[in-house]
Order: structure tokens, then sequence, then C-alpha cells
């Protein structure tokens, strides 16, 4: 018996000290003895201590922090610029304090940037700054322009952001870009934030966000619609080509086209089409004079489509397609998930249906099947630069 409890012993011996350095022991009566509490020191928590030498003025929520010092065991309350926050009392010595960074403080221009503790023997305090930069975690459309309206954005750490700005989307990664618009503030919350693009000649951006914390970059683009050659936005587009002036028209095989206010992607209307269960039908639109003149300026084509009441495919075709009218080439192939609006950005280049050369009097989708009938929206079709 004695030999196994040895062996045990032994065994915990590298635990201890493998993290010796992230578990505190509670202070005792004798350790509350001493003068008013300081904090000399912040630094982050870690299983081998990286941080120890370290001192922090500033962290983002949810870190675990080491607040260093004399004279603080025994806290009894912890705050974060003025916010109250828990904390585990098995890890409190008189010199120092683990304690998580709480997400709930207020990181505005109107926040302390102080930590503060109270002790027995009094208070302490030390200036620390919760970085918070904002944080995007949805928006209501990728399109701006005229009669489009603002954009709404959902996240959180919005209410001190002072400044929105538009970049020009890069072509290549390593591409430096200067051209830039600065964007209205329309209004904001700590959670919502409402934005709106002015007139501009960009004609792909990206957004940059800036708070009292730093600056975040949107990863998504947004899309000029004023600058697009359209196929579809608030009505059919216009055709302008060697053969004439003209107007796209919706048509399909067996499932009509139509213009319709139910849903819509940005502005307020869509293409709305019913696809009947279990036909091999194609929908789009159509313009046989005059033909639409492909011109290589324009680096993709971009659409929104509502999905149904399932997920389902859709292979985009053009009367030029290589592989030839309505044909399912794969390169073409998108994926529409159900009941929600998709968008979808598309390198022409990677296409078969457009290219340098190309006359096109019929463009639009085909589907196979669907097995079931869906009620789908189309919005937005256009080409971009």
């Amino acid at each position: 018996m004695k030999n196994i409890l040895n062996r045990k012993i032994l065994l915990l011996i590298p635990l201890l000290a493998l993290f010796g350095s992230t578990f505190i022991v509670s202070c005792d009566d004798k350790e509350l003895s001493g003068g008013e509490p300081v904090i000399t020191r912040i630094y982050q928590l870690d299983t081998i201590a990286r941080h120890r030498d370290s001192t922090f003025a500033a962290a983002e929520p949810y870190v675990l922090l080491v607040i260093s010092g004399q004279n603080i065991g025994g806290v009894q309350r912890a705050f974060f610029n003025d916010y109250e926050t828990s904390f585990n009392p098995n890890y409190n010595t008189n010199t120092e304090l683990i304690i998580r960074v709480p997400a709930e403080a207020p990181t505005d221009a109107t926040a302390s940037n102080m930590i503060r503790l109270v002790t027995p023997r009094g208070e302490a305090t030390y200036g620390f700054k919760i970085v918070a930069k904002p944080a995007i975690f949805s928006y209501d459309k990728i399109f701006f322009g005229q009669g489009r309206g603002n954009i709404t954005f959902k996240g959180k750490n919005f209410a001190d952001v002072v400044r929105v700005t538009a970049f020009r989307e890069k072509d290549s990664p390593t591409e430096i870009v200067k051209d830039s618009i600065v964007c209205e503030i329309v209004s904001q919350t700590a959670d919502r934030l409402v934005v709106h693009i002015p007139n501009n000649t960009l004609s792909r951006v990206t957004l940059n966000f800036t708070n009292s914390s730093g600056t975040t970059r949107a990863t998504d683009m947004f899309v000029n619609a004023d600058l697009g050659s359209k196929f579809f936005t608030e009505d059919f587009g216009t055709i302008a080509s060697p053969d004439g002036d003209g107007k796209w028209g919706g048509d399909s095989w067996g499932n009509a086209v139509k213009i319709s206010t139910a849903s819509a992607y940005s502005g307020a209307s869509s293409l709305e089409v019913n696809l009947s269960a279990g036909g091999w039908s194609w929908f789009g639109m159509t313009s046989w004079w005059p033909r639409y003149y492909y011109v290589s300026d324009y680096k993709y084509v971009v659409f929104a489509i509502k999905g149904g009441a399932d997920d389902f495919p859709l292979w985009i075709t053009s009367s030029a397609s290589k592989a030839g009218f309505a044909e399912f080439n794969d390169k073409n192939k998108i994926e529409v998930k159900a009941n929600t609006w998709n968008f979808y950005k598309m390198p022409i280049a990677e296409l078969d249906f457009l290219y340098e050369g190309s006359i096109i009097q019929q463009l639009g989708f085909r589907p196979k099947g669907p097995d079931k009938s869906e009620l789908i929206y189309v919005d937005d079709f256009m080409l971009i630069k």
C-alpha cells in the first residue's frame, strides 16, 4: 500500500509543476494583514507563463488576466470601467487575482478605462483599456447606389463608432489602395449600425469601421449598383449595342417570369419564378434584337437568389455558352440555399457564357427538376468592373 501511495504522489508532482502558475491557493486570515491595496501590474494568464514578465495596459474581452500587487487579498468586488464583474475567490492571494475581462463592460468614449478592486482594507485602481473593436455579424444587403437605401449592420461595439470608410476593393492582394470615400453614419446603438454609402465612382468597395478601440475591416465586398451593366435590378435592364437600343424582357420554358414586390434583396422589386416540380426548364431574360455585346471591362457577374422551400442547384447559362445553350456545365453551377437570400459573385474569366466577343440574346438559369415546386426570386443581376 505504501508503494502505491508513493507512486501516486510521484505522478502528481509534474502536474503541480505544470499548473503551478495557473492555480493559486486562496488567502487565509494571515494574508489579509497589511496596508492599503496596491496594483502594480497586469499580465495575461496562460499555463506556461509566457506573459509573466510582461505588463499589459489593454486586452480584449474574455482574456484571463493576473492582477498583481500588494495587499490585494480578500477582494470583495471587482470593476472594469465601473462594471462589476464576477471572479473566483479561490484564485486570489495577497499578491495576485485571476480574473476574466468581461464582455459586458462599457467600452465607448464614456468608459473610465480603469480596473478597481475593493478589499477589506480599501480600494486599488489601475489604468486599463478594454480593446473592443467593432465586430460585424451580419448585414442586410451588399448593394448600394441610387434608390437602394442604407445598409444595416448587426454586431457589437458600434456605440462609439466615429467613422466608416469605403475603400476600393483590391484587384490583387498586394495592391495598395488609396481610393476611398467617407460614409454617413445614419444611426447607431451598441449592436446595430445603419450606414449610407454616398454616390461615388468606386465599383466595388470594402468597409472599415473605426471606434475608440481601433479599426475593423469587413471581409466582404459591397457593390455599386449604379456602375453595373444591369440585366435586372428594379426593372429589366436596357441595352445599348451596335444593333441599337432596347431592353431585356422576361422569358422561360413553362415557368412565368414576372416582376414582383413580394421580396427583394435590395430596393423594392425582384424577378419571381414559380418552378414546377419535375420540370426540366429554363428561365431568365431575352432580347432577340438588339443583341447584348459583352464588354470585357467587366470582371464579375453578380446576382442574388432567394431560395424556395428546399436547397437545390441551378446552372447559369446564355445563348453564347461554349458548352451549348441551357447545358449543365459544372463551372456555371451554383447552390441555392432554402428560405434565404443567396448572393453570388462569379469571376467572368472562369465561366463559359461570357467572354471576349460573345454576343448574347438569352441569359438565365436552368434547374434539374426540381423534385418539388419551388417559388424563388432573382434580384440585382448585373456585371460589375
